[in-house]
């Protein structure tokens, strides 16, 4: 009964307080919300630049031309040698043979045969995939030492794609966390600075509820509830602002840009929803509570 009594008061005062500093707390809020939705779109980018990462790792492959006086039965001999590459995870031969029947469908037919003059120039060859991007130059320095694999020719890959996506994933992981931890503080400060205003201009209010015997549970509690009310409405509209917005950001992707796929995961957003939730509900009960502890004097 205590406790009801407690937050009924509690929740009136909140309710003058916010309305009395209504500018301020928007500003607050917006903030709040300005924040989580920085850090929900710097998630879901970090999850799209891994999604797209990852669908690059699954193409990219690397090409090992054999030499031309290879034996087929020495060429397919070669496969368990491969498959000790450190981070293998599938090779597939590719006969010459099909090696030209594949350009062929890609150029035209006849003419190919004129400029080969009817011999097949191609070697056989390997298309060998690795588990991690970050274990192909590696496996290509092994893979080019003669006196390890003197039946390979010529070995390439996208070197340029690899080092990309590599430096693009270790940049974008620095610039989350600078990007996060700057809102955050950003963020904290505002909701500190809204609770200051409404513990000043009630200072003699609470000197005299302090006078005729008043907990500090009892005073601190409109001031707790500010900034979880903020915290919270702040996190609510982050959340519909990222939504929608990715929503549309998709769908004009999809439409526009079809060579980008982006992550369309339901239950990854809802996650991120949740966890915006929950981080704006702390980062205003946080906010009060450091403004309490250091300009209320209880």
């Amino acid at each position: 009964m205590i406790l009801f009594r407690y937050l009924r008061y509690g929740f009136r005062d909140t309710m003058r307080s916010l309305w009395r500093h209504k500018g301020m707390v928007l500003v607050s809020v917006l903030t709040v919300a300005t924040m989580l939705v920085v850090l929900g779109a710097t998630t879901l980018l970090a999850a799209n630049s891994e999604y797209m990462a990852q669908n690059m790792e699954d193409e990219l492959e690397i090409i090992v031309f054999l030499n031309s006086d290879v034996s087929r039965e020495d060429a397919l001999a070669l496969e368990p040698s491969l498959q000790a590459l450190e981070g293998f995870k599938e090779a597939t031969f590719v006969p010459k043979e099909d090696a030209l029947e594949e350009m062929g469908a890609k150029f035209d037919s006849t003419q190919l045969a004129e400029a080969t003059g009817g011999v097949n120039p191609l070697p056989d060859a390997y298309r060998i995939k690795m588990e991690q991007t970050e274990q192909i130059k590696a496996a290509v320095a092994v893979l080019g030492n003669p006196e390890q694999f003197p039946q390979i020719e010529l070995v390439r890959y996208g070197e340029d794609i690899v080092e990309n996506t590599i430096a693009l994933t270790n940049t974008l992981e620095i610039v989350c966390i600078a990007v996060v931890i700057g809102m955050l503080f950003i963020a904290l400060f505002l909701v500190n600075s809204t609770i200051r205003l409404t513990v000043a201009a009630r200072g003699e209010e609470i000197n005299i509820m302090k006078y005729v015997g008043a907990t500090n549970f009892y005073v601190r509690i409109p001031f707790f509830l500010e900034g979880l009310i903020i915290g919270i409405v702040g996190a609510v509209l982050a959340d519909l602002i990222l939504y929608f917005g990715y929503d549309a950001v998709v769908g004009y992707i999809s439409e526009s840009l079809t060579f980008i796929t982006l992550l369309n995961d339901p239950i990854l957003m809802v996650k991120i929803m949740l966890a915006l939730l929950i981080g704006g509900t702390l980062l205003g009960a946080l906010g009060s509570n450091i403004a309490i502890r250091r300009y209320l004097k209880v």
